[in-house]
């Protein structure tokens, strides 16, 4: 997929998107300007999708069989190799009230997967003494490639690590293959809805550290502190703009109970905007 669809860029959409260098999202919506997102910003591109790149995008991306990842496009997306995960919009098909299948697919979200082996230097110190953490963010700032990157140092260390990666953004799991290093003690559960995930995976795995993104409502929040009862430590994160007001969402606020670490990002990708931390060991 990562060569096809350099491919498809350079023949379909080159005059476009030769400006652009570390791009991270493009958003592509039937006859209108393609959208790019880099880690210098957002660009509107000059360039019209046509529905003819998006049926081309979904054949490399599904090996031309649609049917091949239908369980992956009922949650709206295709993992792709290389830690490319293409999202989907469209026409929904119900079945009891239950999302079957999505046709007429009419928009994609190319989202491109980065892994870096840098840290800021106020994270370090998380690292050494190793406490539950949460990284806060809003969007497209870096805290999925933070969490990835603290993730691989953690389980180089020597600590077993559970990765729950619902949306297969973390591993990029292609076939049984994670495409991004997670680290030499590293599990991960693809594909499988979080809730149901964390008391099989402390049961059965018996992890040091359980490690997912993008946390949501009170049910995962209890999980989270279920997992922490049990003795297994967490890593997080979660969209928010303020420590203190994510915190004072009555969903999240049982997390001050158990989390020990907090870091915050803003102002630019992958930059440490506050941190809160007791790493005294």
């Amino acid at each position: 997929m990562k060569s096809s669809l350099k491919r498809l860029l350079r023949e379909k959409m080159c005059v476009a998107l030769e400006k652009y260098n570390n791009i991270s999202e493009i958003r592509i919506r039937c006859d209108k300007n393609l959208v790019v997102y880099t880690f210098g910003g957002r660009f509107v591109a000059d360039y019209i999708a046509r529905k003819e790149d998006i049926e081309y995008i979904l054949k490399i991306a599904t090996s031309r069989s649609l049917y091949a990842v239908e369980e992956s496009v009922k949650h709206g997306y295709i993992s792709c190799e290389g830690g490319i995960r293409v999202g989907l919009v469209g026409e929904a098909v119900l079945d009891n009230g239950k999302l079957r299948v999505i046709k007429n697919i009419n928009g994609l979200v190319i989202r491109i997967a980065h892994s870096v082996q840098t840290l800021p230097a106020e994270v370090l110190p998380i690292i050494d003494n190793f406490d539950n953490t949460l990284i806060i963010s809003p969007p497209f700032l870096g805290k999925t490639t933070m969490l990835r990157e603290i993730t691989r140092r953690l389980s180089d260390k020597g600590n077993d690590i559970l990765v729950i990666d619902e949306r297969n953004e973390l591993s990029a799991t292609v076939d049984g293959k994670q495409n991004l290093d997670l680290g030499s003690n590293t599990d991960v559960m693809v594909g499988v809805p979080k809730i149901n995930c964390y008391e099989g995976a402390v049961r059965t795995m018996s992890p040091d550290i359980i490690v997912t993104d993008e946390i949501f409502g009170e049910k995962e929040v209890e999980c989270l502190i279920d997992s922490v009862r049990s003795g297994v430590k967490i890593m997080a994160t979660a969209h928010g703009k303020d420590i203190d007001k994510f915190l004072l969402n009555k969903s999240y606020a049982p997390l001050k109970d158990v989390m020990v670490n907090y870091l915050l990002l803003g102002d630019t990708v992958g930059a440490v905007k506050e941190v809160r931390c007791n790493c005294s060991g």
